[in-house]
């Protein structure tokens, strides 16, 4: 496994395209956490959409 970040992995092996990212905490939790990289990249760091505007003042 490669750490990308946290305890967030990328299986290691040839190729280098299209590996799921992979949450694993205490080697009993394990979650699919994006498609590939860029699909974890863009679900983890992009800004929340506030959808009510209430909430707009909290996130």
């Amino acid at each position: 496994m490669v750490p990308v970040y946290g305890h967030r992995y990328l299986p290691a092996g040839c190729g280098s395209f299209g590996h799921p990212v992979l949450s694993i905490h205490r080697l009993t939790d394990t979650i699919v956490y994006g498609h590939d990289l860029a699909h974890y990249i863009d679900q983890e760091f992009r800004e929340p959409r506030v959808t009510v505007a209430l909430w707009r003042d909290y996130v």
